[in-house]
């Protein structure tokens, strides 16, 4: 028999996983981010109402690509009493601040298409074993398997994003806003580890294998952005800089994501906490003056990586 659970039991499991994963000034930090980034949306309903479509559906559409991907829907509806009223719960909270924006805005009707999220527990999921997006990952090195396995798992939406992405540059904000999704997709893949047979087949010791995997990793999501970004600017130059600082920012967020997986490098363990961590840096890395702090997050985090990768190396020799 079931213990009897709270349908807010999901969130409860959140807000551990913040305190845990962050101290207090970092909570204060994310709640900051998370004003001004509303403040931000709000300044682009009130310049263009047209902006209003992209939010609502972008935001729809972002939190339907998390319920399909999820790794522990099975899970969670096998263990968790009202799970999809549960999974309701956290889908609210997560678009909580686009409805308030687009509620202080006046933009109700829009406000619809978000609040849409609640209905994805009770929405099939589709999955396949399949081999997905073949060509795809024969362009990709086998030690950055994990770039492999990212096509696997979100082919074709991660590539229906990209597309929509370059045939929407002509569009401000809404080309960032995809190009932004398939980068935080492309961080969380660096949450889970590889068996150390794996790593220590990789690279000979610490240095090579950060080198080969930073510097593979931000090869890669320089073709992705590239070609959306040198195309938004050529429909925006007057938004040069704000391209380039967004290209910048996500090429750091991606290399940041890499580092902070091997400085709490477990054997086959899945770093869930990593992704409080990459989502703040994310925040960070689009806000104009802040756009250091994932700078920093990551000279911090690279000393260690080399620390705990050294241990298995190290070990490995002797």
């Amino acid at each position: 028999m079931r213990a009897p659970s709270l349908p807010t039991v999901l969130l409860h499991l959140r807000w551990l996983q913040l305190r845990r994963a962050y101290p207090a000034y970092g909570m204060v930090l994310l709640a900051l981010a998370v004003v001004f980034v509303m403040v931000l949306m709000f300044r682009a309903v009130h310049q263009d109402a047209s902006h209003t479509a992209y939010i609502a559906g972008g935001t729809l559409l972002t939190v339907w690509g998390l319920h399909q991907r999820r790794p522990d829907l099975h899970f969670l509806h096998r263990h968790v009493p009202q799970a999809r009223l549960a999974l309701a719960m956290e889908y609210g909270a997560l678009v909580l601040p686009v409805l308030l924006v687009l509620g202080l805005a006046g933009a109700w009707l829009a406000a619809l298409v978000p609040s849409l999220v609640v209905a994805l527990p009770w929405m099939p999921v589709v999955r396949t074993s399949s081999v997905r997006g073949s060509w795809l990952r024969r362009g990709i090195a086998p030690r950055l398997f994990e770039w492999r396995g990212l096509v696997q798992a979100t082919h074709p939406l991660g590539l229906l994003m990209w597309l929509a992405a370059l045939a929407f540059c002509w569009l401000p904000m809404l080309p960032l806003f995809l190009l932004g999704i398939i980068v935080l997709m492309a961080a969380s893949t660096q949450e889970q580890c590889e068996p150390r047979a794996m790593l220590l087949a990789t690279a000979d010791d610490a240095r090579s294998l950060l080198r080969t995997k930073v510097w593979g990793a931000v090869r890669l999501m320089t073709l992705v952005l590239m070609p959306v970004l040198v195309a938004a600017t050529l429909f925006q130059p007057g938004w040069w800089w704000v391209h380039a600082g967004f290209g910048l920012g996500m090429l750091v967020l991606v290399a940041y994501a890499v580092v902070l997986k091997y400085a709490n490098y477990r054997p086959n363990l899945r770093l869930e906490a990593n992704g409080a961590n990459v989502s703040l840096a994310a925040l960070f890395a689009v806000l104009p003056g802040l756009s250091l702090v994932p700078v920093i997050m990551l000279l911090t985090e690279l000393p260690k990586a080399r620390a705990n990768l050294n241990a298995y190396f190290h070990a490995h020799h002797h």
